[in-house]
């Protein structure tokens, strides 16, 4: 279960990066955090990052979610836009390989143009069937330029 745990969080780390664009946001410095908690795991340390977004980039997307190449790569399929003002509502499903626990996340994110901040519902499993449940607390805010 050990190294399940592992792969969890390589799993949850692989969502961390950028993704298609369609959500504008401030371009700029943005710093991000990420808390994920999972049933039966240790806690896993909070995360938190400054990505810098030039304007051709300034997508919300571009700071939750993997590029749609790695996305491909992986066999990861994405969905989400805005389905109302403010808020973006997103599924991430990637199915689990010989080293890295499938995850289906679900993702709800309420933003301005310089701020996030949102929950995430996350189910791995590994290919012998081992399933963990666990969520995320999101939030991110554009500290500058960069």
């Amino acid at each position: 279960m050990k190294s399940f745990a592992f792969s969890v969080m390589a799993a949850a780390a692989l969502a961390a990066g950028p993704a298609g664009a369609q959500t504008p946001i401030q371009a700029g410095e943005w710093e991000t955090t990420e808390k994920t908690t999972m049933e039966g795991v240790q806690p896993i340390p909070a995360t938190s990052r400054n990505v810098c977004l030039k304007a051709a980039d300034a997508q919300l997307e571009r700071l939750l979610f993997p590029s749609p190449e790695e996305m491909t790569q992986h066999g990861c399929k994405y969905e989400g836009g805005t389905k109302q003002p403010g808020v973006l509502q997103s599924t991430l499903s990637c199915p689990p390989t010989a080293e890295v626990a499938g995850i289906d996340a679900k993702a709800e994110i309420t933003f301005t143009a310089t701020s996030y901040e949102g929950l995430g519902q996350i189910v791995a499993k590994d290919k012998s069937g081992t399933t963990l449940k666990g969520s995320s607390a999101l939030s991110g805010k554009r500290i500058g330029d960069c």
